[in-house]
């Protein structure tokens, strides 16, 4: 059995605090960006970006990052109105989890923009989605058990500021 396989049947602590600590910073990031989108007006959007998503819940019931970022933009009007987010995950089987997740969560419909969800292997197509975004994004990269992240891709998540 892959590593992969197990590490979603019960969240572990040190998962517990990576997703704590993500999310904290999520919050704070983003009251940052919205303090400078209304002040200074150069945005419209806010992006949030994982590219290793996963499941969205472990087996145990513990939420993972993209729940817990998604229940902060909800609770949030203004972030809920301006956030933008992708998900994508190697799993259709945690890409399908997470799906189900996100629509089971109270309010989701508050998301002005609707999660995206892919499933795909990161490679090319991510460095030039990255590349792409026209707005602060914030990029969780966390490649346990993946392929795929590279110098490219680093590049493209730091290149601006926000």
């Amino acid at each position: 059995m892959k590593p992969t396989e197990v590490f979603f049947d019960e969240q572990a602590e040190q998962s517990e605090v990576k997703a704590n600590i993500v999310a904290k910073y999520f919050d704070a990031w983003s009251k940052v960006m919205l303090a400078n989108k209304r002040r200074f007006g150069h945005f419209t959007k806010l992006a949030y970006i994982d590219l290793f998503a996963g499941p969205g819940r472990y087996k145990d019931g513990a939420k993972s990052t993209p729940l817990m970022v998604l229940e902060t933009a909800i609770a949030k009007p203004e972030l809920a109105g301006s956030l933008v987010t992708m998900f994508n995950d190697l799993d259709p089987k945690n890409v399908a989890n997470l799906e189900a997740e996100i629509k089971a969560l109270p309010g989701h419909e508050a998301l002005r923009y609707p999660p995206r969800i892919l499933c795909s292997e990161v490679g090319a197509d991510a460095q030039e989605m990255l590349a792409s975004a026209k707005c602060p994004t914030f990029t969780f990269v966390d490649p346990f058990g993946y392929k795929g992240l590279s110098r490219g891709i680093i590049q493209s998540i730091i290149r601006d500021w926000g």
